[in-house]
């Protein structure tokens, strides 16, 4: 039996990674279609997603324009 104790980077962590990128966009994505700072917001979020992504629900502007 492998008694490896390693600080690898596997499945999970890549896994973990393309959700966060996919909810950061997203974020940027509706943060730019309200007129916000979609790039600062989007970072925000992909560094720090179970934070920021509270955050930006609760204080998100009405969207721009009429379509939403």
């Amino acid at each position: 039996m492998d008694n490896y104790v390693g600080g690898g980077f596997g499945l999970p962590q890549i896994i973990g990674l393309i959700i966060a990128a996919a909810i950061a966009f997203w974020v940027y994505k509706d943060a730019e279609s309200r007129g916000m700072n979609g790039i600062g917001w989007g970072i925000f979020t992909f560094l720090l997603c179970i934070i920021a992504l509270p955050v930006y629900l609760l204080t998100r502007k009405p969207k721009v324009g009429g379509n939403g």
